[in-house]
C-alpha cells in the first residue's frame, strides 16, 4: 500500500506541474494587456510609459517568464497564493469564504446523482427491455445530452416567473443559516446532480446486466434467496466497482461544470469567481483557482482507487 501511494504521489506532482505549467502559459500568450482590464482603455491610455512599467513591475508581470512561474510554484509550496488585483483579496480568502458553498454544490450533486441514478439503473437492470427501462434509458440520455448550463439557465427563468427567484447577494454559510444556505445551493446542486445521475443510471444498469448473469449470482438463488436479496448482497456489490469509477470521473464534470451552473444561478462560489477572473483577466486568481480544481480532482480519483479494496477484498495494491 504504501508503494501504491508513493508512486499515485508522484503521478499527481507530475500532473499537477503539468497543469500549472499549461495554465500558466495559456494565460501569457492570450491577447490582451492586464493594465488595460484592470484600468480601462481610457485609464491606460493616458498613462506614461514609466508608469505602466512601474505598475507591471509591481504586479509582477514584467519579470522573464520563467521567473515568474518560478516564484508562482514557491508562493505555492510557501502558502501564499498571492492577490486579486481588482478586489485587493488574497486568493486564499477567496477559496476559504467561497470554497465551502461550491463545495456544497457538487457533495449535494454526487448524493442526488446516486439517489436517482442507482435506483433508475437497478429498476431498469431488472426490468430490461420493459417500459420502465425504456422510460428510464430515454431520460438518461436526454439529460446525458442537455447541456448544465443551458438547463441551469431554464430552471432560473422557470423559478423567476413562477415563484419570484431572486438571486443570491451574499454568502450565506451552513453554519449561519442552513436553510438561507440551502436555498443557495439546491439549484446548481439538483441540476449538476440529475445530469450525474443519467450517467450513473446508465453504467448500473450495464454493470448490474452483466453481473446478474454470472454463476454466483444463479447459485444464489438456486439456495432459495429471495431475489431482492441477491441483488442488494450478491450482484449489486460486484456491480458498484466500476460505477464508483465513473462516479469519481463525473466529480471532475461536477467542478468544471459548476463554473457555469454558478454563473447562471448567480451563487456566489468559486466557479463564479473564477468566470469573474477571467473576464477580468485577473492571472493570478485564474491560475490558483484552475490548480486548486486540478489538485482536488486528483485527491478524488487517488480516493476512488483506494476504495476498490475496500469493496473488494480480492484487490490489493502493491
Amino acid at each position: 500500500m504504501r508503494k501504491y501511494l508513493a508512486r499515485r504521489a508522484v503521478y499527481a506532482a507530475v500532473t499537477l506541474l503539468g497543469v500549472s505549467l499549461s495554465i500558466f502559459v495559456i494565460l501569457r500568450v492570450l491577447p490582451g494587456d492586464p493594465l488595460v482590464a484592470i484600468l480601462g482603455a481610457e485609464g491606460h491610455a493616458r498613462m506614461s510609459k514609466e508608469d505602466r512599467v512601474r505598475i507591471m513591475a509591481d504586479l509582477g508581470l514584467s519579470d522573464p517568464l520563467p521567473v515568474q512561474y518560478g516564484r508562482w510554484l514557491v508562493d505555492i509550496g510557501a502558502g501564499r497564493l498571492g492577490k486579486s488585483f481588482f478586489r485587493g483579496d488574497t486568493v486564499a480568502e477567496q477559496i476559504l469564504h467561497r470554497g465551502p458553498i461550491s463545495a456544497e454544490i457538487a457533495v449535494l450533486a454526487l448524493v442526488i446523482s446516486w439517489l436517482v441514478g442507482l435506483p433508475v439503473g437497478i429498476l431498469s437492470a431488472l426490468k430490461p427491455n420493459s417500459l420502465p427501462d425504456g422510460v428510464a434509458r430515454a431520460m438518461s440520455v436526454l439529460f446525458i445530452a442537455v447541456p448544465g448550463f443551458w438547463l441551469a439557465m431554464l430552471t432560473v427563468l422557470a423559478l423567476l416567473f413562477w415563484f419570484g427567484y431572486k438571486q443570491p447577494i451574499i454568502i450565506v454559510h451552513l453554519w449561519q443559516d442552513p436553510w438561507q444556505n440551502l436555498q443557495i445551493i439546491i439549484g446548481p446542486g439538483i441540476v449538476l446532480g440529475l445530469a450525474q445521475g443519467a450517467y450513473i443510471a446508465r453504467m448500473s444498469r450495464s454493470c448490474l446486466l452483466e453481473v446478474i448473469s454470472e454463476d454466483f449470482v444463479r447459485t444464489a438463488r438456486a439456495k432459495g434467496l429471495r431475489e431482492g436479496l441477491v441483488v442488494l448482497r450478491h450482484a449489486l456489490p460486484n456491480a458498484l466497482l466500476p460505477v464508483i469509477t465513473i462516479s469519481g470521473v463525473l466529480l471532475g464534470f461536477v467542478l468544471g461544470g459548476s463554473v457555469a451552473v454558478e454563473q447562471a444561478f448567480g451563487v456566489p462560489g468559486l466557479g463564479r469567481a473564477l468566470v469573474t477572473a477571467v473576464i477580468e483577466r485577473d492571472i493570478i486568481v485564474v491560475q490558483n483557482l484552475v490548480l486548486l480544481y486540478a489538485l482536488i480532482f486528483v485527491l478524488v480519483n487517488v480516493l476512488v482507487d483506494l476504495s476498490y479494496a475496500w469493496l473488494d477484498p480480492r484487490i490489493r495494491y502493491g
